[in-house]
């Protein structure tokens, strides 16, 4: 700054606190059902769109019954087949859909204790669930034991059914948090803003797969992002709209982006047996006044003190000429 180049750099910063999953009602059902061939059918009213539910449903399941993965499917948006459900928004799907799964996978284990205790001819306290073998076994005699698959055909020949369905009842939201940094380039001849660097630390409870929640982080911050230097609906004089397709639309890319820095950090909530809060929403609210604060700061030598969003080249560059006078 005191060189006077005309690239100058800014830096932003923002932390919040944001409340997830507290739209009524504060529930979600799940249906688990286990085959005779020892697979399993999970059933959820929450509908993915690329958030990974498949995945982390399915890694619920097999960490309380030991049934592994590829032997998991997830059943969604089948109104035939999932009669209710609160769907997916507020970042609720893992702390209420998600919970509703293990919730359903924990009462489903306890049922099968029930079967194994009457295959084994042994005390239902005494059965113990290996989840490395998938198998319920006597306590001290892991030998002999019983598979998934085992348990539900004893349980179908018994007139019944290896299935839960149950519904997971939040008593409040949850609050997750965090703090983004952003630093920004602005050429203050042309207005032009490079963004250089975006550090993220959201703390969205229990993780459950880190992969799943940074792709959660990277696509708010690219959003946020987007809000802040390039997305904006447009009107003519006489209210026709004139950014009407994506041809018109200023659209986020890779290439208008930096590699994100995202920083871990885990604060389990009390709210739901997972210790997890929402994180769909969360890269969004913290880089929009971070991206937004560093445009301001690499140009507040020149006076300027407010740009309106988005920070385009040109709102930029007007911004500076009537700072300057």
């Amino acid at each position: 700054r005191e060189s006077g180049e005309a690239k100058q750099l800014g830096i932003g910063v923002s932390v919040y606190v944001e409340i997830t999953g507290g739209v009524d009602p504060k529930q979600e059902g799940a249906k688990i059902e286990v085959n005779d061939d020892g697979t399993a059918t999970v059933y959820t009213g929450t509908s993915p769109h690329g958030q990974g539910h498949d995945t982390a449903w399915s890694m619920i399941a097999s960490d309380q019954t030991g049934i592994p993965m590829d032997k998991i499917t997830l059943v969604w948006g089948d109104t035939d087949r999932v009669a209710s459900g609160g769907g997916t928004m507020g970042s609720r799907s893992l702390q209420q859909g998600g919970v509703a799964v293990d919730k359903a996978a924990e009462e489903l284990v306890d049922m099968a204790q029930k079967v194994a205790a009457t295959l084994l001819e042994a005390d239902e306290a005494d059965i113990v669930l290996d989840k490395e073998q998938g198998a319920f076994h006597v306590a001290g005699t892991p030998a002999v034991a019983k598979t998934w698959g085992d348990i539900a055909v004893a349980a179908k020949s018994d007139g019944g059914e290896l299935t839960v369905d149950t519904t997971f009842v939040a008593e409040m939201a949850t609050f997750p948090f965090g703090a983004h940094v952003a630093v920004v380039e602005v050429d203050t001849g042309t207005g032009q803003v490079k963004h250089l660097r975006q550090v993220a630390c959201d703390d969205a409870g229990r993780v459950i797969n880190p992969l799943l929640l940074d792709g959660q982080i990277h696509g708010g911050i690219a959003q946020g992002a987007a809000q802040a230097l390039l997305e904006e609906v447009r009107y003519d004089e006489d209210g026709n709209p004139v950014t009407s397709n994506l041809a018109d639309y200023g659209m986020i890319s890779a290439a208008e982006l930096p590699s994100f820095e995202v920083v871990h950090m885990e604060t389990p909530t009390f709210v739901n047996p997972l210790g997890a809060k929402g994180i769909g929403e969360s890269g969004t609210i913290g880089s929009t006044p971070a991206v937004q604060s560093a445009v301001v700061d690499a140009v507040s030598h020149l006076g300027v003190r407010h740009i309106d969003m988005p920070a385009t080249a040109e709102k930029v560059w007007r911004a500076i000429q009537a700072a300057q006078g």
